[in-house]
């Protein structure tokens, strides 16, 4: 049956028709990814674009009370879905929501600009990372403790892809959002931040490194997506080519 999700796409379109922006919540790595193209996707799409990045989850809890028109999300749709849902059994179905992916971000490693050591292979940040490494001085850096920090609830990817499905230290800071990890790293000596190549930026040093990450980025709407929001996940995989650093 075809007709309620028509029917949703109507009542989806006409809503839009009706506002001044098409709001997206959700991931900062999307968001960080999208910003510099904005002026272009507005004018591809006839329509305004207002951003608010709070994480994957945050967005999809947006998009389902109606406060977001598109979630973005950098994590694949069941993996938020399972995450929401745990904390609040049903309130994701699944299959009333469309994920088009829009690219892939590398995954990039940050310093303190204090700190010496500037190049890593997989396998130290492996050792870092599970805290078999603890101290700079043993990566003939200075004598400091370790810290690492990363996002909330945004390690499977790098426990998946580079630590062989071993978990991160229970030790990492954990902030709520990716625009802080760049600050807290350039406040701290010792630490070392997990972030998109989009988020590598401000008083940091960028790692050197032959570990290879990417995370996928989804644009997210509830039933079949309005046309202008149809235009702007085409404008986005058109700029971002499938992928962006």
């Amino acid at each position: 049956m075809k007709t309620p999700l028509l029917l949703l796409a109507l009542c989806s379109s006409l809503s839009l028709s009706a506002q001044t922006a098409v709001r997206l919540h959700g991931s900062t790595t999307v968001e960080a990814a999208l910003e510099p193209h904005q002026a272009e996707l507005e004018a591809r799409m006839g329509a305004k674009l207002e951003f608010h990045a709070l994480g994957s989850s945050s967005g999809l809890l947006a998009l389902v009370s109606g406060i977001a028109d598109v979630a973005m999300i950098s994590t694949p749709l069941d993996e938020v879905a399972r995450r929401v849902n745990e904390k609040t059994p049903g309130t994701i179905r699944e299959g009333d929501y469309r994920a088009a992916p829009i690219g892939t971000v590398r995954i990039a490693f940050i310093v303190n600009p204090r700190n010496t050591v500037r190049q890593l292979s997989a396998t130290q940040l492996a050792a870092i990372f599970t805290g078999k490494i603890s101290n700079w001085r043993e990566l003939g850096g200075p004598d400091l403790p370790i810290v690492v920090v990363t996002l909330a609830n945004a390690s499977p990817l790098v426990e998946e892809q580079l630590l062989g499905g071993a978990k991160i230290t229970g030790g990492a800071r954990q902030v709520p959002s990716a625009n802080q990890i760049p600050s807290v790293v350039a406040q701290e000596p010792g630490a070392i931040g997990i972030v998109s190549a989009a988020h590598a930026r401000g008083k940091t040093s960028l790692v050197t490194t032959d570990a290879d990450i990417s995370t996928p980025l989804f644009l997210v709407t509830k039933g079949e997506p309005a046309p202008v929001v149809g235009k702007l996940i085409e404008s986005a995989r058109a700029l971002l080519g499938g992928k962006t650093s």
